[in-house]
């Protein structure tokens, strides 16, 4: 099911401004690299942050065949010109469907954005056994959506900043993103003793999107969690079979 490409290295940038520093390296990138046909139909751009095992565990979830490029964010190649026709806004993940549906015409189709990628490989390349995490019906799919995209705009982002201002002398800043992430949790704990799943009875992708940020909270996981039933529902998650496999791939 998963093929791992070396990251093609484009070596230790001194100043992500100063492109004169690694010319060089970029154009050793040969040209094709990132839509180069290979023996899979996806080509998935990944480095193993909360936002890239998202799609390790999608991927191992559908059961689509596929191919990990390693896009390595702390050397910079995010900005390499050819991963920017990927993705304009230089951030991972992102995937390349070699071989898309028809109705999206005969050439590879690129996606970048985390919740883009979970909707459109849930919606057109879920494999034979596979579970329906991205349910047709008009009712469920909003609910799905609603909880997908309370993560991107919300607990992501919160938990980012507060893990990022933790470890600065800025108390307002660790304070009010801190107490943000507090709020965020509360509200998906009460969400969690209403229902299995953030979209209702059935895990979704928008279980998928939460379940790889809550990976780095050690206050979910504690014994003695203010959150026990998204400790519960962690728990549930992590023994899944297409999880286990996504966690040994992508470190989880």
């Amino acid at each position: 099911m998963y093929k791992m490409i070396k990251n093609f290295s484009l070596g230790t940038f001194k100043s992500s401004n100063n492109w004169n520093n690694y010319k060089l390296n970029i154009i050793n990138l040969q040209r094709n690299f990132y839509f180069s046909k290979m023996s899979v139909d996806i080509q998935a751009y990944l480095w193993p942050t909360p936002n890239g095992k998202k799609i390790y565990v999608v991927l191992e979830e559908l059961n689509i065949p596929y191919d990990v490029r390693l896009i390595n964010i702390g050397k910079n190649e995010q900005f390499a010109p050819e991963f920017l026709k990927i993705s304009p806004n230089n951030k991972i993940p992102a995937i390349v469907d070699q071989n898309p549906p028809k109705e999206f015409g005969d050439s590879p189709i690129s996606i970048f954005e985390s919740a883009a990628i979970l909707q459109y490989l849930a919606d057109y390349k879920k494999g034979e056994g596979a579970p329906d995490l991205y349910p047709k019906n008009p009712r469920e799919r909003v609910k799905v959506n609603e909880w997908l995209y309370w993560q991107i705009a919300g607990l992501g982002p919160m938990m980012g900043q507060s893990n990022h201002f933790s470890s600065t002398n800025i108390d307002y800043a660790k304070e009010r993103y801190s107490k943000e992430v507090d709020r965020l949790l509360g509200v998906m704990n009460k969400r969690l003793g209403e229902y299995n799943y953030l979209a209702g009875d059935n895990y979704t992708i928008a279980d998928i999107a939460s379940y790889t940020w809550l990976l780095y909270s050690d206050k979910v996981k504690a014994e003695d969690t203010p959150y026990p039933n998204i400790k519960a529902w962690f728990e549930r998650i992590s023994e899944r079979p297409a999880v286990k496999r996504a966690a040994e791939k992508a470190n989880l």
